[in-house]
């Protein structure tokens, strides 16, 4: 039985083999150290997550006391940014995060692999829910925005041609005071859906906006305004309407002659 061997990951004019490790640059092998090899490998297992320095450590000297660290870490990050032609102030493919760490700028990043449907090209058709702004303390408002966002999050990701950041993934890049278009690019997405959810004299308003990541622009918007009732289990009509108002552009996201949302 023949196994079938995972396709190289390709960034830029580079491609990685992740069975054999090897690194090459328009089909020219790239040398590398063994360190520089694992890092590149750990950042490339989850393109779109913060490593830690420490995560980092465990990863490069498993069980090894190692007395320098931070310098060791440092000199093997210099040396597989080398091997990349960059520099820390040049950087185009390995990010340095705020706090410590590291991650893979994932706009680089064009396999198979992180592609379905044959589809190459960066972000792609990806997209990320962000968590409702709900302007309501109360539970039944906080929850029904939980609620909404985790249906959005499967019924896009049912979509052809569409790719949704899995909302663990979301939550570790979200911040309250970042704007939608900044919150896309730290997450490598091609557009951000963003929610607003208020409770006015037992109406019930909700808002979203899908938002181009390159630019900021708005592709296409919801809204939605009827009595709010709670205990009302009425979060499916809500999301058919949100996915229905929505429909023109994400059919935009869809491999041509596909539908990309049901009716």
């Amino acid at each position: 039985m023949q196994v079938e061997l995972p396709p190289p990951l390709r960034f830029g004019q580079f491609e990685f083999d992740r069975v054999g490790g090897e690194l090459r640059k328009r089909g020219l092998r790239v040398r590398l150290t063994p360190h520089s090899r694992v890092l590149l490998r750990a950042l490339l297992d989850f393109p779109l997550r913060a490593h830690t320095r420490e995560e980092l450590q465990q990863r490069l000297w498993p069980g090894q006391p190692f007395l320098d660290f931070e310098h060791g870490l440092n000199k093997v990050v210099h040396l597989l940014r080398d091997a990349l032609g960059e520099s820390g102030q040049n950087s185009r493919f390995i990010e340095t995060v705020t706090g410590g760490g590291y991650r893979f700028a994932p706009e680089w990043l064009q396999s198979e692999a992180y592609a379905p449907n044959g589809q190459k090209g960066g972000a792609g058709g990806l997209i990320a829910v962000l968590p409702f702004q709900v302007f309501d303390t109360s539970p039944e408002l906080v929850f029904l925005g939980s609620l909404i966002v985790s249906d959005l999050n499967n019924a896009l990701s049912s979509i052809d041609g569409i790719r949704v950041l899995a909302q663990s993934t979301v939550r570790s890049h979200y911040a309250a005071d970042a704007s939608p278009q900044m919150l896309g690019e730290r997450m490598g997405v091609r557009a951000v859906l963003y929610g607003e959810i208020l409770n006015h004299d037992s109406d019930l308003f909700m808002r979203l906006e899908l938002i181009d990541v390159s630019d900021g622009t708005q592709l296409s918007s919801a809204l939605i305004d009827r009595p709010f009732r709670p205990g009302q289990p009425f979060a499916r009509d809500l999301l058919d309407e949100i996915l229905r108002q929505l429909r023109p552009a994400l059919l935009s996201f869809s491999p041509p002659g596909r539908s990309a949302v049901a009716s």
